[in-house]
This record gives structure tokens, sequence and C-alpha cells, in this order.
């Protein structure tokens, strides 16, 4: 069961981080440990894979080269000045109800609201909450569909 968790945990950390791949995998794990452990476990691994995220994306943002490249290219920087409005007006509520789609996979969005956000915890806490309530109404309608098919 702890194995289980474990490996829930990693990819719950992956998904976010560096695999495009529906969180919902996850529940695979129910089968060794109860649900109720993989949905606290999955959502915590991403909260942990989204604020390591914002620290990496912070990070690139200072990059010399990153930095010449933005001031080289004038539609790079209307692309950066427009989402940057976008994420700091809609920020960390706009992540919570785009984290809802059910499949999908989410880690291109979190890397452009990673680079883009100022408020690495509420990036996280979004990501945390989206993800219990995506993985408990998944694992919910998943139990319905065995249970009533």
């Amino acid at each position: 069961m702890v194995f289980s968790l474990f490996l829930a945990f990693l990819y719950a950390v992956g998904t976010v981080v560096a695999l495009p791949s529906p969180q919902e995998l996850v529940l695979g794990a129910v089968t060794k440990a109860p649900a109720w452990a993989v949905i606290l476990v999955g959502a915590l691994g991403r909260g942990l894979g989204a604020y390591l995220l914002f620290f990496a994306g912070d990070r690139l943002k200072r990059f010399s080269k990153i930095q010449n490249w933005r001031e080289r290219d004038a539609r790079l920087q209307r692309w950066v000045a427009r989402t940057e409005k976008w994420v700091n007006r809609l920020g960390a509520p706009a992540l919570f109800f785009f984290l809802l789609i059910p499949g999908f996979p989410d880690t291109v969005m979190s890397y452009v609201l990673a680079l883009f956000s100022r408020r690495p915890w509420a990036f996280a806490l979004a990501v945390v909450l989206a993800s219990a309530l995506r993985l408990t109404l998944a694992y919910l309608g998943i139990f319905y569909v065995f249970i009533r098919g």
C-alpha cells in the first residue's frame, strides 16, 4: 500500500512537471490503497509539483539568454505582455477551473501559468484543490459505473 501511494505521489508530481497525461490515471492505485489516501496523495503531489514548477519558471526567466531573446523579439514581447496580463488578471481561479476539465492534460497550461504568475502559494493551492475535486469526481464516476454497470 505504501509503495502504491509513493508511486501515485511521484506520478502526480510528474503530471505537473513533465508528463502530459491526465491526472486521473493516478486512481489506478485505488486497487492497492484506500481511495481517500490516493486522492490526498495525488492532490498533494500535484501541489508540490506546481510549487516546484513555479520556482523553476522563476529561475528560467532570469537566464540572460532568455532575457536577451525576449528583448530582441518584438512578437515575443507582445505575446509575453498579453500572457502576463491574462494570467495576473485571471490568476488562480482560472487555473482552478481549467484543472477541473476531466481528462485534460494540463502540463503546458501549468507551465504558462508558472512562468507568468506572481503568486506561488495561490498557484499551488489552486492546483491542490482542483486536483482533489477532480480526482474525487472521477473516482465517484468510476465507482458509480462499476457498481451500476
